[in-house]
């Protein structure tokens, strides 16, 4: 059966609160027993409209003596990973027995197997309320409307639903260890390397389009933090404890699920990490009950995987979750001084799209027509026909005129790779030369750098051999 809207707002708008209605652990483990045997039925539902009973959250502001009395947030704080679990099987939160979190480093906590698990099993179980969403937010503040308001002039209407749970968590940690949500809380990550954590002096030693995607992740947060200042129920110190709310701003960004342009937060799925090679996906239930199920059977000892984004563009998961993506099998080829208009667009300009391979040093064909076509600025007719070509079909007529320009092409090429290395290659030295201690994502960065670096010298190592024999005059 498909997930009804309706259904859904019926269900969360009869619910209570966590504190006041646990699920029963006995009927969870009876509903875990039929999804066992029905995961192919699961479904992403559309935008479920879930909702909590609306608090007096506009008439009172509760004043906070000592923040940290509450959650630490302090990056020296530890992850009290033991009290959380405890807290979501209490509110009915199920994983099989074949997997369990776990730490490397005492830091980044995932999911991972101890035993084989077959593909279409439900692993993880978490009723819908526990986890967090833009819009049951929204249903219990009230309409923030001098927010909304601002946000919309700052031009971030896309921020919106991130900025309702922003300020909901602000919200939970305001009411300390009265919220039904502090030991989830204080379990979360206190250290984040994602752009809006980062400094302009962050910035100014990565490349373009990644500079340009972290400080776009930085703006968010700017533009939140200012709308937070017009929420009545939010004390003052919050609000001036910019640590706090970048803090709070990066649980959201980093931790938050993208359903139909609304956002959700699932406590204990949150645990899932990326990479290009998934193990598992997530699914809904009508209760709007969140699955994670194997999409492929995964041996025991293996992390559980899930896509953040696009795999192709290491660069946008590297500013907005602060992670080098080296499972991801290729990355944008960083022509951003091209104007782009419809036909380039059917032709493949895209960052998805235009890509250089990791492992091969291999050119995608996209990069190759899109140059070619700007090639053709000049001549409006062969520009036409070759974009027709292309569009058509018509692997001939294209043809023909790859290996006209063969030699344009390749130069184009050859000369923005080259320029891009050694323009990397100024910006890893001015990566080195600050101090670990007042730039601490230095290391990240460097590491996001020689990803694309590693990238670019296997196409090198390609495209210099095609330049050389199209102009062997000039190489």
């Amino acid at each position: 059966p498909r997930c009804t809207t309706q259904r859904i707002l019926d269900f969360h708008s009869s619910r209570e609160t966590p504190t006041m209605k646990l699920q029963p652990f006995g009927s969870v483990c009876g509903l875990l027993l039929v999804l066992f045997n029905t995961a192919t039925a699961f479904h992403t539902p559309y935008r479920c409209k879930l909702s909590i009973p609306r608090q007096n959250h506009r008439h009172e502001q509760k004043s906070v003596t000592s923040l940290h009395s509450y959650v630490d947030v302090s990056e020296e704080a530890d992850r009290d990973i033991a009290s959380m679990q405890e807290w979501a099987q209490a509110y009915g939160v199920q994983q099989i027995p074949g997997v369990q979190l776990t730490s490397d480093d005492g830091r980044d906590i995932y999911a991972t197997t101890v035993e084989d698990v077959p593909a279409g099993n439900v692993v993880m179980y978490v009723p819908a309320n526990i986890y967090l969403s833009s819009w049951g937010s929204k249903a219990e503040l009230g309409e923030l409307t001098e927010a909304e308001d601002l946000i919309r002039r700052l031009n971030g209407e896309e921020s919106l639903p991130l900025f309702y749970i922003f300020v909901k968590i602000l919200l939970e940690y305001q009411n300390g260890e009265e919220s039904p949500f502090f030991p989830w809380l204080n379990s979360l990550p206190r250290i984040y390397n994602s752009g809006a954590a980062m400094t302009p002096a962050c910035y100014d030693c990565l490349p373009p389009l990644a500079a340009a995607l972290a400080m776009e992740e930085r703006v968010k947060f700017i533009n939140c933090n200012q709308a937070l200042k017009t929420v009545p129920f939010i004390s003052d110190e919050i609000k001036n404890n910019k640590d706090l709310t970048r803090w709070a701003f990066n649980v959201v960004s980093t931790r938050s699920f993208s359903v139909d342009g609304e956002k959700v937060v699932v406590p204990i799925a949150d645990m899932i990490n990326h990479s290009t090679y998934t193990n598992v996906d997530i699914s809904y239930d009508d209760e709007g009950n969140c699955m994670v199920y194997t999409t492929n059977d995964v041996p025991a000892g293996s992390p559980l995987f899930m896509s953040y984004g696009d795999p192709t563009n290491p660069s946008a998961l590297f500013a907005k979750y602060g992670f080098v993506d080296e499972s991801s099998l290729a990355s944008f080829c960083k022509i951003m001084n091209i104007q782009k208009n419809s036909e380039l667009e059917d032709l493949g300009m895209d960052y998805s799209r235009m890509v250089f391979w990791k492992d091969t040093g291999e050119v995608a064909q996209e990069v190759l027509d899109v140059l070619l076509y700007t090639e053709l600025n000049g001549d409006r007719a062969s520009q036409q026909q070759f974009y027709l070509a292309c569009i058509n079909g018509d692997e001939q007529t294209k043809a023909v005129y790859h290996a006209q320009y063969q030699g344009d092409v390749y130069a184009t090429l050859k000369d923005h790779v080259d320029t891009f290395l050694e323009d990397l290659e100024d910006l890893m030295f001015k990566a080195s030369m600050k101090n670990l201690d007042t730039h601490p994502r230095i290391p990240l960065i460097m590491a996001h750098n020689q990803f694309v670096k590693e990238t670019f010298m296997r196409v090198k190592a390609n495209i210099d051999p095609i330049a050389a024999n199209s102009y062997p005059v000039l190489y």
